[in-house]
């Protein structure tokens, strides 16, 4: 190598040495940033994960929906309570899974709130014939999604507060009962003495009639009298029924057995008119502490309200169950084809001397609604017009605690 040769090696090693540790600085500044990019990673992820947890954690219903009002989130809450499993409906327009909701009120304002209109809803108790569960009372919130000061979707959050509104609507009517109760008792104690004389004067004046004619017309009238004196004995009787707390025996009572000991009594006559009775009994229901007799007269009151709305070709369907609410209770039905009760009529079935039946006196369902109750039970009832009517006896089993 020649000595003016030198000088260019030294630096053509200089550049390789200078490149090789440029290089290693370079790998380590990328092995920092991919370290970095790693770490942030999964704090995005963890942090995803915990939004998660806390989503399907909630005891609320929570829907999350895109602009286009299509499903993206569907919580656990929702699908444990209204049997829909999130694939269902993830992608799917919501109003268009759950078309009910359109006549129940719900899609004006999600409309409105998706367009930007409005920030935010609220609906309350809101009555929501669901997909799979039946009936629901919901109060449902709306609120615009927003991403860096941009509308970006929409949360809904669901609060089913049926059973809160069951229980409330149970204690309004105990307390109304038992006031009117005390008042039905007062009237028919009144009533009793004078009809009774009424009607024994008038049945002594028909033998005297057939000793002595008396002129047609007028024996048609006592007749009359007759008849609508022993209607108004049978309304005392029926207010003293329903002001009476029940003092019967208990005892277990198979509700099944019971149920197959009334149709016994029922079902003959019924099917000669052209009425289907079937029945589902679930097998191996425990017995409840119950008066059986008071119990049969609720269940009587029930098939025969059932049938006197029905005509030839008609259905009345008696079912038993387990309920998970209050634990290990049963379940009774009484369910019918017919053509269900309006609803401005519904939330007045149970009060005294509401009927719409001609010649009813409005009685039979206030006397079952009372017995249940002072069974520490509850009586419920769901109908659509044109879709029949379901009412349900629910009781607590043999050695259930009950609180007062």
């Amino acid at each position: 190598m020649e000595p003016s040769d030198r000088p260019h090696v030294a630096i053509h090693l200089l550049i390789l040495v200078g490149t090789a540790v440029g290089i290693g600085i370079l790998e380590q500044v990328e092995r920092r940033e991919r370290d970095a990019v790693s770490t942030l990673t999964g704090q995005v992820q963890a942090r995803e994960q915990f939004i998660a947890n806390v989503v399907e954690s909630l005891s609320e219903g929570l829907v999350v929906l895109d602009l286009e009002g299509r499903v993206l989130t569907w919580n656990r809450s929702m699908r444990d309570r209204y049997g829909v499993e999130a694939d269902e409906v993830r992608g799917r327009p919501f109003i268009e899974s759950f078309p009910s909701y359109r006549r129940e009120g719900l899609a004006e304002p999600l409309g409105r709130l998706l367009r930007g209109e409005i920030p935010s809803f609220v609906l309350e108790a809101v009555e929501h014939q669901t997909l799979r569960r039946g009936r629901a009372i919901q109060n449902i919130k709306g609120s615009l999604l927003r991403e860096q000061g941009r509308a970006a979707g929409v949360v809904l959050l669901v609060e089913d507060i049926t059973h809160r509104v069951a229980l409330e609507r149970s204690a309004r009517q105990s307390e109304k009962l038992a006031a009117l109760g005390t008042l039905a008792a007062g009237i028919a104690h009144e009533l009793n003495n004078p009809i009774g004389i009424i009607s024994s004067r008038i049945e002594i004046m028909l033998l005297d009639a057939e000793a002595a004619p008396l002129p047609l017309e007028v024996a048609d009238d006592l007749r009359v009298l007759h008849r609508h004196a022993q209607r108004v004995a049978r309304i005392a009787q029926g207010l003293l029924s329903f002001a009476r707390q029940s003092s019967g025996e208990r005892s277990a009572v198979d509700v099944n057995d019971l149920v197959d000991d009334t149709l016994l009594l029922f079902e003959k006559q019924t099917t000669k008119e052209g009425i289907a009775v079937k029945r589902a009994l679930a097998p191996g229901l425990p017995p409840v502490w119950a008066d059986g007799n008071a119990l049969q007269q609720v269940l009587l009151n029930l098939l025969t309200n059932a049938r006197d709305v029905l005509e030839a070709g008609g259905e009345i369907a008696v079912e038993t169950s387990f309920t998970s609410g209050p634990p290990g209770a049963v379940r009774l039905t009484v369910r019918d084809s017919g053509p269900g009760i309006p609803p401005d009529v519904l939330p007045r079935v149970f009060d005294p001397f509401f009927t719409t039946k001609p010649g009813g006196t409005g009685l039979g369902l206030s006397i079952s609604y009372g017995i249940v109750r002072d069974h520490h039970g509850a009586l419920d009832v769901e109908s659509q017009p044109g879709h029949g009517t379901a009412f349900t006896v629910t009781l607590r089993p043999v050695g259930a605690e009950v609180t007062a």
